[in-house]
């Protein structure tokens, strides 16, 4: 538990100057009897107190070097200037290479704003691109907004094909550098940050992706399916997990077909295969865009060579702010982090290398540090007590210089932009960025770093109780987990007794629930989601790394009974296969892993089935159509049955509905009109 930081400015200066005439009488032995104000005696008695009161108020503020060196003692630092970051797509009529590092400035803005690209893209001249899952073309749906599942969850085999549709063939690439770009834009649950974003986490796939495209075998001359060269693909979407970027070498052997709706253009297929669709809910995508790089609010500055004359003196600065001398247009802000300076001292022959800090303070007199004012684009150096204070070796006449300075500017909260606006860069280049551009934020001022810290001295971080086991799978970072529960004293080869020293940690993922318009969203409901492979690796290193020594540790799916259940009603509905869908879809909500229980944040663990509550939720989705008289149960495919008593599951298990059958009796006295 976090403990209440000790107050010591606790006494003001009327309750000083009250406790101190209280002891005049005692204290004078009665001799001294004009307590007021007037009495020279009580004036310098206030004036005591007053003096007083400012040293315990002083007493009582934290100095902001003595809070920075608390908190590393925790291990924690105020986090540095936040980049936001985007995804561009850019334009192209013609093959070219864009190389990395390129900077884009944001169309009619003053002052510029400039993002840099992240790596090297091969542009294609891309006019459209086609999807095709199962053989069913899918180009539609994207085009028109529509949620489409890739692939099932079923742990079969699938298949999508990709088409690149460009007005000319790819000529001959420089092999390293060709490259092409493709924004994957999927539903994923909010947690899981896009590739491109600061703080976005990385985990192992939950399903192994096959990247190929045909090529011409040259022993026969016919074409075959080849893969794509494994160590030269980068995967930001984690097998499917996240939006993100994918970046694919660009074969010289890739085999391209003929459009016979437009003469000249040609089309490069991708396969994207899996063996075994492992997800724990088919991935749905969103948006398909080619020629995608990621970028980021920051751009690289020149090396300044500043010929720098000073008294060897305290208060020693150098202005960032006004580089580079002579411009209109300055170098700034700096991004503290990315600043690298190397200065020549007196008495040395070669350049010193200076490195930032966040505090002068932490430092003895002969560290070569300094700080960074990115508000004012300033470096303030040491006073040879904390810091070293610099003696510069004068700068050699004829343009001769004594300081070099590099660093990269940009980052902060201004780079937080929308989507969809129009970026150019050298020559003819244009882009848009096809995603907001997100991240962006100043650095954390140490109040806020010392609240976060003392919140986070409430989360665990070490696996010792089973909330800590839960909380600790829950929050594991790149995966969604949406429950947890721990078992502790079960071992998976002794179920049937307590095991000390045992815990097995059942894990439910995060996966789509209600659709808020079926039409535009292609459902990806699962009943019982099971956690992908990737996922549960990912949980188990977690829980591993947490443990004690003496726990051992287990990390298994959720284990779910399936429910069969016939209701039986008296009512006469004039549609009774609609009475019967909106019977199914509010039991299964009341039974769902995810949504269902009485408190609706799932079905709870081990909870048994109660008629009364089942019958409870039927006659409440039956309303006043019916009225519902009994209500059968079944579980893992054996015929319901009807009993009064609580269906028991096991101490760790959850349910799902799997069946629904619905038994009508004509309720014929309860309506009105002619028979």
């Amino acid at each position: 538990m976090a403990l209440e930081p000790p107050r010591l400015d606790d006494l003001d200066w009327q309750g000083m100057v009250d406790a101190i005439r209280r002891r005049i009488p005692a204290a004078s032995s009665g001799g001294w009897t004009l307590h007021a104000p007037v009495d020279p005696g009580v004036t310098l008695l206030e004036l005591y107190a007053a003096l007083l009161e400012q040293r315990v108020y002083q007493l009582d503020q934290t100095p902001e070097s003595l809070l920075r060196a608390e908190l590393r003692l925790l291990g924690e630092e105020p986090r540095p200037t936040a980049v936001a970051a985007t995804a561009l797509a850019f334009d192209a009529a013609r093959f070219d290479l864009v190389p990395g590092g390129t900077e884009m400035r944001l169309a009619a803005r003053t002052p510029r704003l400039v993002f840099t690209t992240g790596h090297a893209l091969t542009r294609l001249p891309i006019e459209r691109l086609t999807l095709s899952i199962g053989g069913r073309d899918r180009t539609e749906d994207l085009r028109q907004g529509r949620l489409v599942r890739l692939f099932p969850a079923d742990g079969g085999a699938a298949e999508a094909r990709i088409v690149l549709w460009l007005t000319d063939e790819i000529p001959a690439l420089p092999r390293k550098a060709a490259k092409l770009g493709l924004l994957f834009e999927l539903d994923a649950p909010a947690r899981l940050l896009p590739s491109w974003e600061p703080g976005a986490a990385a985990a192992p796939p939950p399903a192994r992706l096959l990247w190929e495209y045909p090529a011409v075998d040259r022993a026969t001359g016919g074409v075959r399916t080849k893969p794509f060269s494994a160590a030269r693909i980068e995967d930001g979407t984690g097998g499917l997990r996240r939006s993100g970027l994918v970046r694919l070498p660009i074969p010289a052997d890739w085999r391209f077909e003929t459009d016979p709706e437009k003469k000249g253009r040609v089309g490069y297929p991708i396969h994207l295969r899996v063996e075994r669709a492992t997800w724990s809910a088919p991935p749905r995508l969103a948006n398909l865009i080619g020629n995608a790089v990621e970028a980021r609010h920051r751009r690289r500055t020149r090396l300044h060579e500043l010929a720098l004359e000073r008294l060897p003196l305290p208060g020693f600065e150098i202005a960032l702010a006004d580089l580079p001398a002579g411009e209109a247009e300055k170098d700034h802000p700096p991004i503290e982090a990315t600043l690298r300076l190397l200065l020549r001292e007196r008495g040395g022959k070669d350049f010193a290398r200076w490195r930032p800090s966040p505090d002068l303070a932490l430092h003895g007199p002969g560290d070569r540090v300094f700080v960074v004012d990115r508000r004012l684009g300033v470096l303030r150096f040491g006073d040879g007590l904390t810091g070293r204070q610099p003696v510069l070796a004068p700068a050699a006449g004829g343009g001769g210089h004594n300081a070099e300075v590099m660093y990269a500017v940009g980052g902060g909260a201004e780079g937080n932009l929308g989507t969809g606006l129009c970026w150019s860069g050298a020559g003819e280049l244009a882009a848009k960025n096809v995603v907001p551009a997100r991240g962006g934020a100043a650095a954390q001022t140490l109040r806020s770093a010392r609240d976060e810290t003392a919140a986070s001295l409430r989360r665990p971080t070490r696996a010792v109780l089973r909330g800590d086991f839960e909380e600790l799978a829950r929050t594991t970072p790149g995966v969604a987990i949406a429950r947890a529960r721990a078992a502790v004293g079960l071992h998976p080869a002794h179920p049937c007794r307590r095991v000390p020293g045992a815990v097995t940690v059942f894990v439910v993922p995060e996966v789509p629930r209600e659709e808020p318009d079926e039409a535009l969203r292609e459902s990806a409901f699962v009943a019982a989601p099971v956690i992908d492979p990737g996922a549960l690796e990912a949980v188990r290193a977690r829980l591993a790394a947490a443990r004690l020594v003496t726990t051992e540790l287990f990390v298994a799916p959720a284990r779910y009974r399936a429910v069969s259940l016939i209701v039986a009603a008296e009512a006469d509905p004039l549609d009774p296969a609609e009475l019967e869908r909106r019977l199914a879809d509010r039991l299964r909500r009341f039974l769902d892993p995810l949504t269902g229980g009485a408190d609706l944040d799932g079905w709870p663990f081990g909870e048994p089935l109660r008629p009364s509550a089942l019958l409870r939720e039927a006659q409440e989705a039956l309303g006043r159509d019916g009225e519902v008289a009994r209500v059968a149960i079944g579980l893992d495919g054996e015929p319901p049955s009807e009993d009064c008593r609580d269906v028991p599951i096991g101490k760790h298990e959850l349910v799902f509905l799997a069946d629904l059958r619905l038994e009508l009796r004509r309720a014929v006295a309860g309506r009105g009109g002619l028979r």
